[in-house]
Order: C-alpha cells, then sequence, then structure tokens
C-alpha cells in the first residue's frame, strides 16, 4: 500500500502532503505538511509486530508527558494501519561525540530527572522486563550466540539489583540521533518507552556512546541528585547489561528482516 493511502480517509488529518522520506528500516519515516504546519509520519514495516513494538503505547506515552518539553506533540495514531503522526520538533540531532561536553550531559540529566520524577507511566503499559526481551530477541535471533548474550544480560542484571530503585517512565533508546539539540533538548523516538529502571536510561547513553566514568558520574549527579553510593556500581552493570541487549536486538532485527525478504527466485535450466 503506497504511504499516502495508509494515512486513510477517516484520520481526520486532512490533506497532508508527504515531502520527503527521512529513513527505512523497520520503520518507514516521512516529514510531511498541513497547510503550513510539519509533520512527521512514521509507517511500520511488517517485522514491527515481529520485534514487539506497540504504536498504541507509544502514542499514549506521548501524551503523558505532552506539554511537559520533553518530546513531540502526538497528532494521530492507528495501530492496525501502523501509523503514527506528531508535530514536527525543530532542531538537529546531536552529534555522539556531543555527550561527551559535561555541560550537555549535565542539561540532558536534569531533562531525565524531570522524566523520571515527574512524568507519571500511562495505565496499562508494562514496565520494561528486561530480561524477557534479552530472552524474546534470543529466540528471534534463533542462534547459540544470541542466546550467550541473553544469559551475560541476565548476569548483568543480577549484579545491578543493588538498593531497590522506584520505576519511572523511560525513554529506554536515548542514542544521540533520539536527542534533538534546537531551542532546548527534545527526545523523539518513544517506542521503546515505559517504566522501568532510571538507571537503564543512563546506561543507554553511556554504553552506547563509549562515555568513560568521569562522564558517568556528570550524568548519575544531574539525573538522579544525591545519588546512592550502590547506583554507581549498579550503573556500571546497567552498562555492560545494554551492549550484551544492543546486540541482541541487532541479532533480532537481522533475523526477523532476512525472514521477511521474498524469497529469491531460481532462474529456469531448461533441463527437466
Amino acid at each position: 500500500m503506497k504511504p499516502a493511502r495508509r494515512l486513510g480517509q477517516r484520520s481526520g488529518l486532512g490533506d497532508v502532503r508527504l515531502i520527503r522520506r527521512l529513513s527505512g528500516g523497520w520503520n518507514e519515516t516521512w516529514l510531511a505538511a498541513r497547510g503550513h504546519e510539519r509533520l512527521m509520519v512514521r509507517f511500520d514495516t511488517p517485522a514491527v509486530r515481529r520485534l514487539g513494538l506497540d504504536r498504541a503505547a507509544e502514542a499514549a506515552v506521548l501524551r503523558s508527558i505532552q506539554g511537559r518539553g520533553l518530546g513531540p506533540e502526538p497528532v494521530f495514531v492507528d495501530p492496525h494501519r501502523g501509523v503514527l503522526v506528531t508535530r514536527w520538533l525543530p532542531g538537529r540531532a546531536l552529534a555522539p561525540a556531543g555527550l561527551r561536553n559535561p555541560q550537555l550531559l549535565r542539561h540532558l540529566g536534569a531533562m531525565l530527572r524531570r522524566l523520571h520524577e515527574t512524568a507519571r507511566p500511562p495505565s496499562g503499559i508494562a514496565p520494561l522486563d528486561l530480561a524477557h526481551s534479552a530472552d524474546r530477541y534470543a529466540l528471534l535471533a534463533g542462534n547459540a550466540g544470541a542466546r550467550r548474550l541473553a544469559r551475560a544480560a541476565r548476569r548483568s542484571l543480577k549484579a545491578a539489583a543493588g538498593r531497590r530503585r522506584e520505576p519511572a517512565l523511560c525513554h529506554n533508546d536515548l542514542v544521540a540521533q533520539n536527542i534533538l539539540r534546537g531551542p532546548a533538548l527534545r527526545l523523539i523516538d518513544w517506542e521503546f518507552a515505559s517504566p522501568g529502571d532510571p538507571l537503564f536510561d543512563l546506561a543507554v547513553v553511556l554504553g552506547h556512546h563509549d562515555l568513560g566514568n568521569g562522564h558517568a558520574r556528570t550524568l548519575l549527579a544531574a539525573a538522579r541528585g544525591r545519588a546512592h553510593p550502590s547506583d554507581f556500581r549498579s550503573l556500571a552493570h546497567l552498562v555492560d547489561c545494554y551492549a550484551n541487549m544492543r546486540l541482541l536486538w541487532e541479532a533480532a532485527v537481522r533475523a526477523v528482516t532476512q525472514r521477511l525478504l521474498p524469497a529469491k527466485r531460481v532462474p529456469a535450466t531448461g533441463a527437466d
């Protein structure tokens, strides 16, 4: 189905014009316009549901943070058609090197503290269960290497348990390309957001961008205020967990997308 048709006749969006495609992968993302208004339109690929992503839950999270200066405003969602429309946020995605700037890390930490302490998770959204996710990705990947990664992720999670931390609404995918730098920092792509351990948000920032202990202490202080001494140790174990989860996710995506590719036709040889 063509992207414009997937918006549907009953969306209430009026005349939306797709301007240019921004990304592919398991999402198909477009910059769009409705009159003078700019929108972001995202269409699911067939891989999305197999990977466990839930557009209705994502839209609920976006509604829960609306007006808090944390992310985009939802405009329309149709989970059945696999469509999510949000208002366009101005700004540029951070370069990974930008996260090595202590001042920027403090700004990011302050924003995460606001998210974790003031945004109420929507009802009906299951908390992030990293152990279950690790096992699920390993099952999707379907090989011994992925099963070893899942076991390693579970060991890191167990080591990270430490002092009990109150669950909070977390983004769970804080890579540089999902952090916009404009008039203020904003976060996009909330498809993994759910209630969970707030330290895991920090672990993604640190682990994905290979940041060291000094950066970890700066981010932890800004995001948690007076952190408990055990939080730094737990954070280090969660960075290890994230490293394994990242590899598991990549393996699951490769396996799922490969299975969805059309089978190659074998050319006829003319021989019986």
